[in-house]
């Protein structure tokens, strides 16, 4: 089979949305001959990736440019970025259409960066088309928009309001028209789409792999903090919770950094928690993985997440997992049946923050078994991609 794969944020070693492109590339490449439309910038980091890969002969790598590395795109503001995304979708459609021309695919595939208000260039090529995983379509829980700040309120009106009505643009209502499958990341995403194909929930966070990653035989008391410090991805409030926690040795590492590291150091000192908490920036992501592997406890309370790979990833690694039970996490912690993890229901700030602090506790005073490997999630990522690709197939009179 010929796939005809977009993938604009496509790099190994990053995480995030970019080790997801590379994980659907090799799952695509198991078994067919697959295109790769990608950022021009990652082509070298790719190509180094793949040069003792046996699946590399079956792989045509596309660079479109898009003005920022793969790492970086995800950081870009909410302009900025999708200025440059639009641009880029345009295009990948050109060549897409040119690469038709020349190769005639059995079935187009648009992963990465894919939400249900957004368009696929590739599209426009007329042939079956898997969408996603896709997201965008979870809002905040309205008790605990207040507890983002003015500006984390501001861009949670923004997307309340913007985002159907950005959907109902004709690119984007074509995209979900023309999809044979979507892959939709959560049910409040699914919920958004009005297709005439087939709707089927995967996260993207299933696609994380972390074979080689040493697992200690025992727990520090850290609890992570991994990704931008972003107000909707509420840090504050696991800075909250700290307030509650029993134990006295627990400390808070912020691994990241973001417009929000200001406010939280302002209001760690306000609530004399300055002595347990640590901005450590951005780490390597082997030093991510390491600390994640040793932690007592993530917390990601997150109040609109889509999936959430780092919540994949600490399961992975037999780590607690705190999150809300609301959006992405919930379908992500569902495929880690029996691995110690805790979804807090979403109500006022404080209520949210002393749950959040109870389930922290639990995993402390009791810390659970070291896995005595990577543990692996319920849903193979590769094996439903490929299902996809046969089942658009079979399905198309073509």
């Amino acid at each position: 089979m010929k796939v005809l794969l977009s993938a604009l944020a496509c790099e190994p070693g990053k995480g995030s949305e970019p080790e997801v492109g590379f994980r659907a590339m090799l799952a695509a490449a198991r078994e067919h001959e697959v295109w790769v439309l990608t950022a021009s910038q990652s082509i070298p980091a790719l190509e180094r990736a793949l040069r003792s890969d046996p699946r590399a002969e079956r792989i045509h790598l596309e660079g479109i440019p898009f003005g920022v590395d793969a790492e970086t795109i995800v950081h870009l503001n909410a302009v900025g970025y999708h200025r440059r995304y639009e641009e880029w979708q345009r295009l990948a459609a050109d060549r897409s259409l040119e690469l038709e021309a020349r190769v005639g695919f059995d079935v187009v595939h648009h992963v990465t960066l894919a939400s249900y208000w957004t368009r696929a260039g590739v599209a426009a090529v007329r042939k079956p088309l898997v969408w996603g995983p896709i997201g965008g379509g979870v809002d905040p829980p309205l008790r605990l928009v207040p507890e983002l700040g003015l500006r984390g309120m501001v861009e949670a009106a923004a997307r309340v309001v913007g985002r159907p009505l950005i959907a109902r643009l004709p690119p984007i209502r074509r995209t979900q028209r023309v999809a044979s499958l979507i892959l939709a990341q959560n049910p409040g995403t699914g919920r958004r789409l009005r297709s005439r194909g087939t709707v089927k929930l995967l996260s993207n966070a299933l696609a994380v792999e972390l074979d080689g990653v040493p697992i200690p035989k025992k727990r520090t008391t850290d609890l992570l903090f991994v990704g931008r410090l972003l107000p909707w991805k509420a840090p504050i409030l696991a800075l909250r919770a700290l307030r509650h926690l029993r134990h006295p040795r627990a400390v808070l590492r912020f691994l990241g950094d973001g417009p929000e590291q200001s406010r939280l150091e302002q209001t760690a000192r306000k609530w004399g928690l300055s002595e347990r908490v640590q901005f450590e920036g951005w780490l390597p992501r082997d030093d991510v993985l390491s600390a994640m592997a040793s932690a007592g406890a993530l917390l990601h309370p997150a109040v609109h997440e889509e999936a959430g790979l780092c919540i994949a990833e600490a399961l992975t690694l037999g780590t607690p997992v705190v999150c809300l039970d609301h959006g992405g996490p919930a379908e992500i912690v569902g495929q880690w049946r029996g691995r110690p993890s805790a979804l807090v229901t979403a109500r006022g700030a404080e209520a949210t923050a002393r749950s959040i602090a109870a389930a922290v506790d639990r995993f402390l005073l009791h810390p659970p078994e070291p896995a005595s490997g990577p543990v692996t999630a319920g849903t193979s990522f590769q094996d439903e991609l490929l299902w996809s690709y046969e089942r658009v197939t079979a399905a198309s009179p073509g």
